[in-house]
């Protein structure tokens, strides 16, 4: 079915591109000199008076008139361009059109530049008031799955981090100015795609990215209104242009690598540590030195004596990805397309049982996408636009787990946390190894992996929609619409083969019989049949939108406005709870007006009307209004003397509302009544006259939206000729009426289920900068240029319903949101004596020689609950940062980007915290070498005395600043580095205008003052898939 839809599609593409290249208009055919005449106007379709229109091959030039016209000779195949200050200049050849309606776009960074705002509107950026940022497509293009993990660094005010490795499943938790609210409520931030909200950025291929705008301050997202409090992605894909068509084929294939596995013990370290940790409890070391000889004995048989290394066993050191894209854009005057076709391929690096010819359980994803884009003009004042874009993907794993089940996680966690000691990975004759009946449960990670099924997810998407745009200068100048209908489709399919495979064990006190054979014994019976479970899931979207739009220059006045109408719907006809599949609706009302005056001072109003059924019908509408004003001060006369070092200075303010959705429940304002848990019985349980009663699962409440009031003063300015840029940003945000579930109500009040509400209140402020150096030229072939970038945003937990704490270091409120708690580590302890002449910690675990002490916070002499404290602001970091290099000679160019962040904290748990606690298996990392033992009683190691069993260190493993470790790092992001073939006899007599042939890498490496694994991984444990450094030689060819 896979293969049959990867067909269809490439039939689809390949006709589409054979129909659409003969939109060509038909017209003269003459060597005769010919007059064409045109319109030069900027990509905001404002005339451009006084460009330069030149015959290049004639050299005539001419200037367009006050109404952007122009007209000027030409011969059949001459080469003619437009250019204007401030704008890149556009180069064609004149064929058979004779009449051209000529759009230039505005240089990258000039004021003339045009950015996208809230529901797609363009503007100049000198007349941007509120706080945006757009990123440049490009600096995207890399071969990854999930574009979300390109972004961090790259953009003033995001944070961003990849938490897993994964194929397929590594995109990256990104915020816009930080985490600003808690609970189930969403924090991310809103994206539309082509105008459509609830579109995924990272089932997008981004070579189909034209532009990628972050809205940020109420002024810019207000138009949103409820949805736009956690800033807003705008992104558009490309579209068509009039001319021949113009086809580029792209290929990448590259080498994928862990960028850091922990390092764990060997088996001489483990059984040793195993052996102390045990004395040190009181047990009978499990080792006798013997055993450890024997096992690391060169001619050890380690079917006996087992020594494994099991992420060297089950991970390879590499795997490959590999990347094709195939685009063509073109048209006529009136017909334009872009279409594209895009396949992604990345395996993991978990081995095959090459005897294992059944069924595939190796991790890969592959996915295809396809996007296509045409617009048509019907008459010269209308248009209709057609976008039609999607996927499909496959993503295959083993089958541990079942459905749902993370297999390749599964895969890796169990590498981890296995003994290297106690099996091997298995027997002759491919027999699973085990442990002894009744013994505790053992995995054995290679067979998990290899022989215990395979898990296959295969997803599709749909994405369509239908514009028509209608000009209304005939009515009123200025004046426009359009409508847009979006309907969005998605579907997966997951399929779960798996099994049990008999185990194994060797006796070992007793390994051979009599013929020198392993003496084993089947102590689990598994089935070679693969069991089958099936899983389907999947949603509908529709959205409608109407905008009216308003343009208009009087002298030296310019006026703007926009009105919107929008409404969605989404269905998930699979879900089985009977209030989430009911369709959800959204109405939204939005309205925008600017005002300019000499392009110096500038007024903007936006407001957002939402409204949702999820609410109480009194609060289901919710209103959002943000001003903004902005002044260009270098603009002014009194300025002029500061025009050598500034340039242009710009200040900006924004004040205003903007809403924030997130019951996370679907009516929240109803009571809901079930007869599941019902709880305690009245009469005789069992018989006819016993009454259950009723649960209440959910207590009505007048929920409604959150808002945000935020603030936003901003400062733009451009110095040393207009080379260095300056965007630098102040905010401040108070949101109120956050959902949460209350935690004031007392047990004996008797509620199963606690009410729910809008009592939460959060505060967030920070600062951020961007600073872009443009290409400078040095000398005639080279140029170099960059920017950086630094985003400092801090949270507080105003109010979340709790009770309040009686001492001011315990309480909650005023820390940040994601704060964790426990005791503040004072060393550890060296002697009994220092013990017994300590706070008593009986109430956390008996301390012996060699444990964590805590502080005593509140001095009564006793270490408890009441001494716990904020000791980590949590994983999301404070600062993010970036700074790239962009430095070209000839034709040659390399672009380096670097990454970081700082502020974050990651506690240590499980057996990063407690080796041995857990149960009497497990592995422990190769640092516990540095750790307290009463012959080196150090003050600071990494681990304090090592125990053995559940209850051993209880001391040592509740949260404490002891655990607490600083994940900040610098990261080498990406690397490029290229070369352009072009102007060769070869290229051309090969209808090819240019060949790029490039090398590009991904998470080259990193610097961070936490050792154990990759920092930004979600783990307090290592226990997760780590990310990955990709390595990729690709081609270019652009045809003519």
């Amino acid at each position: 079915m896979f293969r049959k839809r990867i067909k269809f599609f490439y039939c689809f593409f390949c006709c589409f591109i054979f129909c659409l290249t003969g939109l060509q208009a038909q017209g003269i055919n003459t060597n005769q000199k010919t007059v064409i005449t045109g319109t030069v106007r900027d990509n905001l379709d404002a005339i451009l008076s006084g460009a330069t229109v030149k015959n290049l091959s004639t050299g005539k030039t001419i200037l367009t008139n006050g109404s952007g016209a122009f007209s000027i000779e030409a011969t059949k195949g001459d080469s003619l361009s437009a250019s204007y200050i401030g704008y890149d200049s556009y180069t064609w050849s004149f064929k058979n059109q004779l009449n051209y309606d000529i759009s230039l776009n505005a240089q990258a960074g000039s004021l003339n530049d045009v950015v996208i705002s809230g529901f797609g509107q363009k503007q100049k950026l000198i007349s941007v008031v509120g706080s945006q940022t757009t990123v440049d497509a490009r600096e995207l293009q890399h071969p990854v799955a999930n574009m979300s993990t390109m972004l961090a660094g790259r953009v003033a005010g995001l944070i961003g981090v990849q938490r897993s490795g994964l194929p397929g499943s590594n995109s990256a938790d990104i915020w816009i100015r930080g985490i600003q609210t808690f609970g189930s409520n969403p924090s991310g931030p809103l994206i539309i795609i082509d105008g459509v909200q609830g579109r995924s950025l990272d089932n997008y291929d981004p070579e189909d990215i034209k532009s990628f705008t972050i809205l940020k301050d109420a002024s810019a997202t207000a138009v949103y209104g409820s949805l736009g409090a956690n800033g807003v992605i705008l992104i558009t894909t490309k579209r068509g242009s009039s001319g021949k068509s113009k086809i580029m084929a792209q290929y990448l294939q590259g080498i994928t690598q862990f960028t850091k596995t922990p390092e764990l013990a060997n088996a001489g370290e483990y059984m040793n540590l195993k052996n102390e940790a045990e004395l040190a409890s009181g047990y009978a070391p499990s080792y006798s030195q013997d055993y450890i000889d024997s096992t690391l004995s060169p001619t050890a048989n380690h079917y006996v004596y087992p020594n494994v290394n099991w992420l060297d066993q089950v991970f390879n050191k590499n795997s490959f990805n590999k990347k094709l894209n195939v685009s063509a854009t073109g048209g006529s005057e009136n017909t334009q397309y872009y279409v594209s076709l895009d396949y992604y391929d990345e395996s993991s690096m978990i081995k095959q049982d090459p005897s294992q010819s059944l069924y595939n359980p190796n991790t890969r994803y592959q996915r295809y996408n396809f996007t296509s884009n045409v617009d048509m003009k019907w008459t010269k004042t209308t248009k209709f636009s057609l976008s039609i874009s999607g996927y499909t993907s496959n993503f295959n794993q083993p089958g541990v787990g079942g459905i749902g089940g993370a297999g390749a996680t599964a895969a890796f966690s169990n590498s981890l946390s296995a003994s290297p000691v106690r099996v091997p990975a298995n027997y002759p004759g491919d027999l699973v190894a085990g442990v002894a009946e009744g013994a505790t449960p053992s995995p054995n990670p290679y067979a998990l992996v290899t022989q215990t099924g395979y898990d296959n997810i295969y997803q599709s998407q749909i994405s369509s929609t239908a514009q028509l745009s209608q000009d209304l200068d005939f009515w009123v100048k200025g004046l426009s619409a359009n409508v847009q209908y979006s309907f969005d489709t998605h579907n997966q399919n997951e399929n779960n083969r798996s099994r049990t495979r008999s185990l194994y064990y060797l006796n070992q006190a007793q390994p051979y019989n009599a013929d020198g054979s392993l003496n084993l014994t089947e102590v689990l019976s598994g089935s070679d049949n693969l069991n089958f479970a099936i899983n389907n899931s999947g949603n509908r979207q529709n959205t409608l939108q109407g905008i009216i739009n308003y343009d208009r220059t009087f002298g030296n006045s310019h006026v703007s406005g926009l009105l919107v109408y929008n409404q969605l719907s989404s269905l998930n006809p699979f879900d089985g709870n009977y209030l989430t599949n009911i369709p959800s609706h959204q109405q939204n009302y939005a309205a925008k007006a600017s005002y300019s005056y000499k392009n110096k001072y500038f007024f903007e109003f936006n407001l957002g009307y939402n409204g949702s059924e999820d609410y109480a019908p009194t609060k289901r509408y919710g209103l959002f209004p943000a001003p903004g004003v902005a002044w260009v001060l270098s603009n002014e006369n009194f300025f002029k003397p500061l025009s050598k070092i500034f340039q242009y200075f710009k200040i900006r303010y924004s004040d205003g509302l903007a809403g924030a959705p997130g019951t996370g429940i679907r009516f929240g304002y109803l009571t809901l009544v079930t007869n599941g848990a019902k709880g305690a019985t009245f009469g005789q349980a069992g018989s006819t006259t016993g009454y259950s009663g009723v649960n209440i699962s959910q207590y009505g409440a007048n929920v409604q939206w959150a808002v945000a009031h935020t603030r936003d003063l901003g400062l733009d300015f451009n110095t040393v000729n207009n080379h260095l840029q300056f965007v630098l940003d102040y905010f401040h945000s108070h949101r109120t009426k956050v959902f949460l579930t209350r935690a004031d109500f007392p047990d004996y009040a008797g509620l199963q289920y606690n009410p729910v509400g809008n009592y939460g209140v959060v505060d967030a402020a920070g600062f951020e900068g961007q600073i872009t150096l443009k290409p400078l030229q040095i000398g005639r072939k080279m140029t170099l240029g960059g920017y950086g970038t630094f985003t400092y945003n801090q949270n507080k937990l105003m109010q979340d319903d709790e009770p309040r704490y009686s001492d001011p270091y315990q309480d909650r409120k005023g820390q940040s949101i994601l704060a964790g708690y426990g005791y503040v580590a004072e060393g550890l302890f060296q002697s009994q004596s220092e013990i017994d002449n300590s706070a008593d910690q009986s109430a956390v675990g008996n301390p012996r020689p060699g444990d964590i002490k805590y502080k005593d916070l509140n001095g009564d002499g006793v270490i408890n609950q009441y001494d716990q404290t904020k000791i980590t602001n949590g994983d999301v970091p404070r600062w993010e940062f970036g700074a790239a290099i962009n430095f070209t000679y000839s034709d040659f160019y390399i672009s380096a980007f670097f990454q970081g962040n700082m502020g974050a904290q990651r506690e240590l748990s499980g057996v990063a915290q407690s080796p041995f606690n857990a149960s009497d298996d497990g592995n422990l990392f190769a640092i516990a070498n540095d750790r307290w033992t009463p012959e080196n009683p150090l003050s600071h190691p990494f681990y304090p005395r090592l125990g053995y069993g559940q209850n051993a260190n209880l001391n040592n493993s509740v949260p404490s600043t002891w655990w607490v470790k600083d994940i900040s790092f610098i990261r080498f992001k990406t690397l490029d580095v290229g070369y352009n073939i072009r102007n060769k006899k070869w290229l051309n007599a090969a209808a090819l205008s240019n060949v790029q042939i490039y090398f590009d890498a991904i998470n080259l490496c990193y610097w961070s003052p936490f050792k154990l694994w990759d920092p930004e991984l979600n783990t307090g444990d290592g226990d997760t898939y780590p990310n990955t450094r990709n390595l990729s030689i690709g081609i270019r060819i652009n045809f003519k």
